[in-house]
C-alpha cells in the first residue's frame, strides 16, 4: 500500500491544529476550572485534565517532527514520530478513562465530603495550605456556579462550620458584642448575588438578613441578594458537562492519532522497500 508524503503532511497539519486546540482547552481548564477538585475531595478530575494537557502538548510538538520526517523522507524521524503517537494515544486513552470514572463516581457520598470540607476547613487557619485551597475553591465555586453551601436552600449548614464559630473573635476590640447575632454574617460574601459589573447588589441583606434567609432559612421573605441553589447540584452539572468535553476531545484526538499511526507505519514501510 502506497501513501503519498503530501497526504501525510496534510494529516500533520490537522494534527497540529487539534493539538493546539486540545492544549488551549487543557490550559484553560487546569488554570481556571480546577477548583472543584478540592471541594469534592478527589484528584481524578485534575489528573484527567493534566494527562490530556500533556497529550495536547506532545501532539503540538510532535506534528513538526512528522512533517519534517515526511519532507526529508527520514525513516528515523518517522519512526520516532510513530512511537510518540502510540504513547500519546495511550496517555489520552487513560485520561479519557479517568474522566469517565470520575463522572461515574459522582453520587450521594460526594455531598458528605463537600459538607465536611466546608464545615472543617473553610475560612479558618488559612496558613495551612489545604484550608487555603479549600476556602479558595468554595469561594470560586459559589461565585462562578452561583450557588451557596452544599444543598439547595441549605444555608444553615454554615452555622455548623468552624468559620461561623470563630467569626465573633473579629469583634473583640470593636466594642460590639461577639455574641450579637445581628453583627455576624450567616454566609460568606461568595454566596451573594452580583450584578453584571461583578458588584454585590446588597451585601448586608445577603449576609445578615433575619426576615428571611439566611437568618431565617425556613420562613420569611425571598432574599434576592442571596444564591438559593446548592453547590452539589451545580457542581454535579458542571463536572458532567466538562467530563463529557474531555471524553469527546480524547476520543476525537485518539481517532486522529490512529490514522497518524497507520499513515506513518505505511510510509516507513514504503521508504524501507525503496531501492
Amino acid at each position: 500500500m502506497y501513501v503519498h508524503p503530501l497526504s501525510f503532511r496534510y494529516h500533520d497539519s490537522l494534527l497540529y491544529l487539534c493539538g493546539s486546540v486540545l492544549l488551549s482547552i487543557g490550559i484553560w481548564m487546569a488554570v481556571d476550572r480546577n477548583f472543584i477538585t478540592y471541594m469534592v475531595g478527589t484528584d481524578l478530575y485534575a489528573v484527567a485534565i493534566f494527562m490530556i494537557l500533556a497529550g495536547g502538548a506532545i501532539i503540538f510538538a510532535i506534528s513538526f517532527l512528522g512533517c519534517c520526517g515526511s519532507i526529508t523522507e527520514n525513516r528515523c524521524m518517522l519512526f520516532v514520530f510513530f512511537i510518540t503517537l502510540c504513547v500519546t494515544f495511550l496517555i489520552l486513552l487513560i485520561g479519557g478513562i479517568l474522566a469517565g470514572v470520575f463522572r461515574a463516581q459522582i453520587g450521594e457520598a460526594v455531598q458528605d465530603t463537600m459538607a465536611k470540607t466546608l464545615i472543617n476547613h473553610y475560612g479558618v487557619d488559612l496558613y495551612e495550605r489545604r484550608n487555603r485551597l479549600i476556602t479558595d475553591a468554595w469561594d470560586k465555586a459559589q461565585e462562578r456556579l452561583q450557588c451557596c453551601a452544599v444543598n439547595t436552600e441549605g444555608w444553615v449548614l454554615y452555622r455548623d462550620t468552624e468559620w461561623f464559630k470563630r467569626f465573633g473573635a473579629y469583634y473583640e476590640n470593636t466594642g460590639i458584642s461577639a455574641r450579637d447575632e445581628d453583627q455576624k454574617p450567616y454566609v460568606p460574601k461568595s454566596c451573594c448575588v452580583k450584578d453584571r459589573f461583578w458588584r454585590l447588589i446588597n451585601n448586608e441583606v445577603c449576609q445578615k438578613w433575619r426576615l428571611g434567609p439566611p437568618g431565617s432559612p425556613i420562613d420569611g421573605a425571598i432574599n434576592r441578594a442571596l444564591y438559593y441553589d446548592g453547590c452539589y447540584d451545580a457542581a454535579l452539572k458542571y463536572i458532567r458537562e466538562n467530563s463529557g468535553i474531555l471524553i469527546g476531545l480524547g476520543i476525537s484526538i485518539a481517532l486522529l492519532l490512529i490514522v497518524g499511526i497507520f499513515l506513518s507505519f505505511v510510509l516507513i514501510r514504503n521508504l524501507k522497500s525503496e531501492p
